[in-house]
């Protein structure tokens, strides 16, 4: 029955989808001609955009040249010089003009000296309001308090006089402010090219695309300019959509956008019978699909009923029949089809999976439990060994991890990487279990990808035969592995524990001698019985010793660029923290992440305005994070020394300036005056304060007042450390007379306030 269904859906399911399909294609093609539209309006947008963010680019430049921004200090009456100046000035202009082919002229008016300066003329403000003027009837009042606004920027449709007429362009208006308080600044206009902004546009078959602004002003239109738009600006609300309109009596579709830059709106029309014409095309095509699913599918479902129902209806008796299934006449064939097939295949494949990997992963996970001590209290575990065919007739218990550091001939970036990490822990377990079987019972299991324990069974012995026994079974295990598959392993060996119950002890202690491979490096044998120095493995002692004044040390010697010497400290602060047995390997991590963390102090100190190869102290540190060893950190440390040392030395000539010289000693004489700042240093060394300061910044890379502060806080932290003075009294010993500002420069550059640092110090 369900399988004539099946054959009337044929016809019927169609005609159905057809009928859900046309609302929703409707849909699509609507969405389409919208998205289209919008695409057209967001290229034009990105286009005209662009170079909206040029011009703005380029009128920083301008406001940053020296020549116009020292201008502003000139006053009406001009001198010789300053009419040179207007001579260069015109021609910076016209190479700024030249550069941006979107322009059409840059004007300058400066508020002190009443001077409008273009590429060709200079004039007056009056002159300027006879040529540019925000409205065509705009009082000459109304442009002189538009440039004596405080703040100056943004787009706006101006008109120009040309030949005695008044036409409609856009321009940029920008404002630069004089470095002289009070001093009155000037004003950058840039007269931008209306007929190209939409030189780009393509504006659709029948369409027209045109710009306007917040006034619901035009400021550009491919078609035909009209005096009153018909879409108004508050109109379209959103940023970006669609909506029909009616305008001298016919039916307009609008799409629009709106420009992050200038807030102008981007409109594209388009008539509504052109709009709609695709939806009228789908609409006549899905009714001939539903007519023609009606004759087609209907001869279709009669041929297929007649010629496959009764060889289909013999086989699902056949089926029924021999299978022991039972077919209701009901159901449906083919999911009857699939239910038989497939629970005869699964059958087939689960006998054969049980038959093959029952006991071997029964076992494992066993063994597993029984290392991390999970097993269930209720079953005694003589009856588990012997379910599981493990045999331990001995006292004594032990356990070896084997950590696979390289996979060698077994390393692999296809698709096959599983099955030969699979195929490199059988063969480790199977060596390790042939090894340790010579003299002794073991059974070996996985643990994840990179690790393998393997539990040995032996006779209680002194610590010393324990040692020498399970050392030559890792030993000889290891090397086999390394000469036959060229595996790198590392070996962590448990004390002997006594009894089945100890298991899981020496587990733990296996792991514990493994993770102390960071200190001794991997590749080796690990003995835990060379760890229990100390009760307490997991906490530092005493920590490390890595004090300020050693760290002050390491800077000078980076800082002087003295790489061998720089070397050999940081090797022997390495050595006095690290050969100290036991060392905790999280320890050695803090002490290895604090050394990196000075060499990152040293990278802001010496840093050189416009060298561009620094060395990157992020990477570095992300490397260090992925060290294995100490040995691999202490390297990493070395390469950032060289880094940072080459770096010194390949740029002393930037460092090393006589005058820069002078002011940092002086600084550093005269830190705890508290009248130290940047004016006193100018007339110590007959220069005005900008220009020193400025020179400094270019030399020495930070500013002058951070470079006095950073010299009082080093000697502060010091007297911090030493704890004979309050915190007032060593902000007066370091040139602070007040505590507060103390306070805050501290917290500034520090992070943490004078008192905070003597408590974790």
């Amino acid at each position: 029955m369900t399988w004539m269904l099946s054959y009337v859906s044929v016809l019927l399911v169609p005609i159905l989808i057809s009928g859900v399909i046309y609302g929703a294609t409707l849909n699509v093609v609507k969405a389409e001609i919208n998205r289209a539209n919008q695409s057209i309006l967001l290229q034009m947008e990105q286009a005209i955009d662009s170079q909206f963010k040029g011009i703005e680019n380029l009128s920083l430049e301008v406001s940053l040249n020296r020549r116009i921004a020292a201008f502003i200090s000139a006053d009406t009456n001009l001198s010789d010089s300053d009419h040179y100046d207007v001579y260069q000035i015109a021609n910076d202009l016209r190479v700024y003009e030249i550069a941006n082919d979107f322009l059409e002229g840059i004007y300058i008016y400066y508020k002190n000296s009443d001077t409008v300066i273009a590429r060709n003329n200079r004039m007056n403000i009056e002159a300027l309001y006879d040529h540019i003027r925000l409205e065509e009837h705009m009082p000459f009042q109304s442009l002189r308090e538009y440039f004596d606004q405080g703040y100056i920027k943004g787009y706006h449709s101006v008109v120009v006089s040309e030949e005695n007429e008044w036409r409609p362009t856009v321009m940029y208006a920008q404002n630069v402010n004089s470095t002289i308080m009070n001093q009155p600044g000037a004003v950058l206009l840039f007269m931008i090219d209306r007929s190209k902004l939409l030189e780009q546009a393509s504006a659709p078959e029948k369409g027209t695309i045109f710009i306007l602004d917040k006034d619901n002003r035009f400021i550009a239109s491919t078609g035909d300019s009209l005096s009153e738009p018909a879409l108004l600006y508050s109109d379209m609300s959103k940023e970006s959509g669609q909506l029909e309109i009616e305008t001298d009596g016919h039916r307009l579709v609008a799409s629009y956008t709106t420009s992050s830059i200038t807030g102008w709106k981007y409109v594209m029309t388009l008539p509504a019978n052109v709009y709609h014409q695709k939806m009228n095309v789908v609409e006549q095509l899905t009714i001939a699909s539903i007519l023609l699913c009606l004759i087609v599918g209907g001869g279709v479902t009669y041929w297929l009923l007649k010629r496959n129902y009764l060889p289909i209806h013999a086989l699902i008796q056949s089926l029924s029949f021999k299978a022991g299934f039972t077919f209701d006449r009901g159901s449906n064939e083919y999911s009857f089809l699939e239910q038989a097939l497939s629970s005869t295949f699964h059958e087939k494949e689960e006998l054969h999976y049980k038959l093959n990997q029952h006991n071997n992963t029964l076992r494992s996970h066993f063994l597993q439990r029984l290392l991390k001590g999970q097993l269930d209290s209720h079953i005694p575990l003589h009856e588990s060994f012997s379910a599981y065919d493990l045999r331990f007739p001995l006292g004594g218990f032990s356990v070896i991890l084997l950590r696979i550091e390289h996979f060698g001939k077994f390393h692999r970036k296809d698709e096959d990487q599983v099955h030969n990490k699979r195929l490199l822990h059988f063969l480790i377990a199977n060596v390790v279990e042939e090894v340790a079987r010579k003299s002794v019972n073991a059974y070996a299991v996985e643990l994840d990808q990179e690790l393998l324990a393997c539990i040995v069974n032996h006779q209680l012995a002194s610590p010393t035969e324990q040692r020498g026994e399970l050392g030559h079974i890792a030993e000889e295990t290891m090397s086999f592995i390394s000469n036959y598959a060229h595996v790198q392993l590392t070996a962590a060996i448990s004390a002997q524990q006594e009894g089945e119950y100890g298991i899981f002890q020496a587990f733990q202690e296996a792991i514990e001698a493994m993770e102390y491979r960071i200190i001794v490096g991997s590749g080796g044998i690990i003995h835990y019985g060379d760890l229990s120095g100390n009760d307490n493995l997991g906490a530092a002692p005493g920590g490390y010793f890595y004090p300020l004044k050693v760290e002050q040390q390491l800077i000078v010697m980076v800082r002087e660029g003295q790489l061998d010497k720089a070397k050999a400290f940081v090797g022997e602060i390495i050595q006095k923290n690290v050969t100290k047995e036991p060392f905790p390997f999280h320890t050695a991590k803090c002490l290895m992440f604090d050394l990196m963390a000075t060499l990152q102090k040293v990278i802001g100190e010496i840093r050189i305005a416009g060298k561009p190869d620094m060395p990157d102290g992020v990477r570095a540190i992300e490397r260090l994070m992925q060290c294995q060893t100490v040995g691999e950190m202490r390297s990493q440390l070395y390469d950032m020394l060289e880094l940072l040392c080459g770096y010194v030395n390949n740029n002393r000539e930037y460092c090393s300036n006589p005058l820069i010289d002078k002011v940092m000693k002086y600084v550093n004489e005269y830190y705890q005056d508290e009248n130290l700042n940047i004016s006193m240093i100018g007339e110590a060394f007959s220069m005005t304060p900008s220009y020193v300061s400025k020179l400094f910044k270019d030399l020495a890379g930070e500013s002058l007042l951070d470079y006095i502060n950073k010299t009082r806080l080093v000697q502060a932290k010091l007297l911090l450390i030493d704890g004979k003075y309050t915190v007032s009294e060593i902000s007066l010993k370091v040139g602070y007379n007040d505590v507060n500002t103390f306070h805050r420069i501290f917290k500034k550059f520090e992070g943490i306030t004078p008192g905070r640092y003597r408590e974790v110090k």
